[in-house]
């Protein structure tokens, strides 16, 4: 049996950078790159014939001035054969947002998105902007850089959360949290290999790497051992910057995953088609 491996793309756009970068931080012309970037993604998943998960801002998908829509680029993704999920309407900081805020940006997002690619219901997953929140309180997980605590702020944990996701109507959203004790020096090494798994009604799907460098090798081997899905995300600018998203990165490591493809060790698909196929596993057993 075949290991799936997901590579989800979070894809701010331009609207996203905007409110992602501090002023200080923010260059115009990575508005260009990132898009030009996604281009050559697009391009790779042709040449290795692989299909991917692009979770990308809803505000893009509307009609307006380029670079911040780009709803022709979303279409032409969506042709290709990948998967479209949702990165919030316009790449909010969830743990600040107040409930008629979390359950704007779910829908609108949504359905900006299907609206483009004239497929209803067809955005089917989610992806939390700068993957925040990270608390768990019921999973023993708290991030103080979530920058809220406690059950004031609906945004503020995944746990509060998770109910306006399965209201929006997605059947998965990507999760990043860590319980106490995998922190610990000592404890933390016998973390078990995390799994998606399904609350109210929604999977849960781990970020297991951000990158694609000698950590996400690692982990491959780790979860074609053990049968497990692997999620591995990257970004499209990041494709431009030095470190493990680059595309020397990208490139060797889908190149490894066409070796192991051929040997029938792994699959590479969108994180629904992933999902999909647990479920009939499941269904057999």
């Amino acid at each position: 049996m075949s290991t799936p491996i997901a590579i989800i793309w979070d894809y701010d756009t331009a609207i996203g950078q905007v409110n992602a970068s501090f002023p200080y931080n923010f260059h115009e012309e990575t508005l260009l790159k990132e898009i030009e970037n996604v281009e050559n993604i697009l391009e790779l998943g042709k040449a290795y014939d692989i299909s991917m998960t692009f979770a990308i801002v809803g505000f893009a998908a509307e009609n307006g001035q380029y670079p911040y829509h780009v709803p022709d680029q979303i279409r032409k993704i969506a042709s290709l054969g990948h998967e479209i999920a949702s990165h919030s309407w316009r790449h909010e900081w969830f743990p600040y947002l107040q409930r008629e805020q979390i359950q704007r940006t779910l829908r609108r997002s949504k359905l900006a998105l299907e609206a483009c690619i004239g497929k209803q219901g067809s955005v089917r997953g989610f992806v939390l902007p700068f993957s925040r929140p990270m608390s768990w309180y019921s999973k023993g997980a708290v991030s103080l850089g979530d920058r809220v605590l406690g059950p004031w702020y609906p945004g503020g944990s995944l746990g509060s959360l998770l109910p306006f996701v399965a209201e929006a109507g997605y059947t998965w959203w990507r999760v990043a949290y860590r319980p106490l004790w995998w922190k610990l020096p000592m404890l933390g090494r016998f973390r078990p290999t995390t799994r998606a798994f399904a609350r109210r009604g929604v999977w849960c799907v781990p970020q297991h790497c951000t990158g694609f460098g000698q950590r996400a090798k690692e982990l491959m081997e780790k979860h074609i051992a053990a049968r497990s899905p692997l999620f591995v995300v990257g970004h499209p600018l990041g494709l431009s910057l030095p470190h493990e998203e680059n595309f020397v990165h990208l490139q060797e490591f889908l190149g490894i995953l066409a070796e192991k493809r051929v040997k029938g060790e792994v699959e590479v698909v969108t994180v629904s088609e992933c999902l999909d196929a647990v479920m009939r596993r499941m269904t057999e057993l």
